[in-house]
């Protein structure tokens, strides 16, 4: 069911021709997954917000003990930190399951939880956004999967006003169909990655409108760079056009409250602003301020590498 989940959140496909891409997304098994995950995500919704969370946490649990995600969390926590013990590694997983299945359950109570923001998610480093901003006009906003990554928009939007937000096209049409109409109760401006939403970000950054971008996947097209002391690749777009119109990258990261009443409680950190350089060697400007970036997603995951997301296949 997560998987379904997921799929319908911006796992991307690649299709060679019209008629392929059809006839993926006609597949029978997408409508069959998006019913069960549909049927799960009704009752969390009936439970409410706390029960809901919590409900999702028990099956992300089962799910890591099932799923043949668990094998690829394993090989990523075990070459980022090779120093923890095999205690600390599936204490740290088991933690990392629970969480993902809490951004399951959380996820039909976004409406409530935007209309409680201001109590459910604490900010602290709006003085860093103020300072990048002092006349105004548009930023781009970069973070990872960390905690329930969707409330993060919360925060931003409450500092900058409406923000776009980039996602990646989906397996599975009818869960995406279904996630995207979700999320437009907090998050109205959605694009989709891809030619079209490259043209839209440029022309909401010309009509000061700020973006929020995760780049913590992997991009098989991406700039290449190390993570974790691997090689890899990443997504530098949203840096090139920060150089192209010479505005801040402002580096931001959520994550669950130890201190709040319940789960459901979230503090989002914003931290200084990182400024493109514009040299002669536009390669070198993009690679120094994507360096910047990866090293805050390091400290970041090593602080708290329970809330990050180790399912995902980064170093493939």
């Amino acid at each position: 069911m997560i998987k379904a989940y997921f799929e319908g959140r911006g796992q991307g496909i690649i299709c060679n021709s019209a008629q392929e891409a059809k006839a993926v997304s006609m597949h029978p098994i997408y409508f069959i997954q998006a019913q069960i995950a549909k049927f799960f995500l009704m009752i969390y919704k009936l439970a409410g917000l706390r029960i809901g969370s919590w409900l999702g946490s028990l099956l992300g649990s089962w799910l890591g003990k099932i799923s043949r995600e668990r094998h690829i969390a394993e090989d990523n926590l075990r070459q980022a930190m090779p120093h923890l013990s095999d205690t600390e590694r599936k204490d740290i997983l088991d933690k990392c399951w629970r969480q993902l299945g809490r951004v399951v359950g959380e996820f039909p109570h976004m409406k409530k939880i935007a209309r409680e923001a201001e109590t459910r998610v604490k900010i602290e480093g709006a003085e860093h956004v103020e300072a990048a901003l002092p006349n105004g006009g548009p930023a781009i906003f970069l973070s990872g999967h960390f905690s329930n990554w969707e409330m993060m928009m919360l925060g931003i939007q409450r500092l900058v006003g409406e923000t776009g937000s980039l996602y990646r096209r989906a397996n599975n049409p009818y869960m995406e169909a279904w996630v995207i109409k979700q999320r437009g109760s907090f998050m109205p401006q959605q694009i989709k990655k891809g030619r079209s939403g490259a043209r839209t970000m440029i022309e909401l950054l010309q009509n000061k409108t700020s973006l929020a971008v995760l780049i913590d996947q992997k991009l098989g097209r991406g700039d290449p760079i190390e993570f974790f002391g691997r090689p890899t690749k990443a997504p530098s777009s949203s840096v090139k056009l920060a150089r192209r119109f010479e505005i801040p990258i402002i580096p931001t990261v959520i994550s669950r409250r130890e201190d709040g009443p319940d789960s459901v409680h979230f503090v989002q950190k914003f931290f200084p602003a990182i400024h493109v350089a514009r040299t002669d060697n536009m390669q070198a400007d993009i690679d120094a301020a994507m360096r910047q970036m990866y090293d805050l997603l390091e400290q970041w995951i090593t602080e708290r590498p329970e809330e990050w997301f180790w399912q995902h296949d980064r170093w493939k």
